[in-house]
């Protein structure tokens, strides 16, 4: 997370380093983002810049967090129009992402950020999810557990992380191989599909 230096920020100063970094993410992919340039539009120096952030990554956390919160919100409203189902809540995120392609500058952020991300560093890969345990922020409550198979207590946050590992590759795929959409698409919905019903013959 930003260091209490960059929330002391004042307002205008804090909002120009933001938009110093939006613009560097619709220049180029996420590994090759250049601090230098960032530090250059902000008009601040890399002394400052570490003082705010502790890396790159801390830096996207920073980005991510309004588009998390925006997301948190969609995954409620979505868990009560389909009675707490969370294999709606992940197609419903899904169709956001893929809806986000008719903005172009919003769908270029998100192309360059997640398509060179390295999957794995889970401080990025889940925010923009929010369904992995640590990121709970209450979500889990509004999930009808009726429509799981639970046997355990751990059961439940297993299942979302299932569910959000899913979500994490297809939204991956759909940014870096754009031509692939309508696949990708059709892929994931079998895939949350097979989930739905059990690999298990019945």
């Amino acid at each position: 997370m930003p260091t209490s230096t960059f929330y002391r920020l004042p307002r205008e100063k804090r909002q120009k380093l933001i938009d110093a970094i939006h613009q560097e993410l619709l220049r180029v992919p996420y590994e090759e983002i250049s601090i230098n340039k960032i530090i250059q539009n902000a008009n601040i120096s890399r002394g400052s810049f570490y003082q705010y952030f502790a890396d790159k990554n801390d830096m996207m956390q920073t980005i991510l967090g309004d588009f998390q919160k925006r997301i948190q919100e969609i995954s409620k409203e979505s868990l009560r129009e389909h009675r707490g189902d969370p294999f709606a809540l992940v197609q419903d995120i899904f169709e956001l992402f893929c809806r986000v392609s008719a903005h172009t500058n919003l769908y270029l952020l998100y192309q360059n950020l997640l398509a060179g991300l390295k999957i794995k560093d889970e401080r990025i890969a889940y925010p923009p999810f929010c369904l992995h345990k640590e990121q709970d922020n209450g979500i889990t409550s509004y999930v009808n557990v009726s429509l799981l198979d639970l046997r355990q207590s751990e059961d439940l946050y297993d299942c979302v992380e299932i569910l959000a590992s899913q979500l994490k590759w297809a939204v991956a795929e759909f940014f870096s191989d754009p031509d692939r959409k309508d696949e990708i698409i059709a892929s994931f919905r079998n895939k949350i599909a097979i989930l739905r019903r059990g690999m298990a013959p019945k």
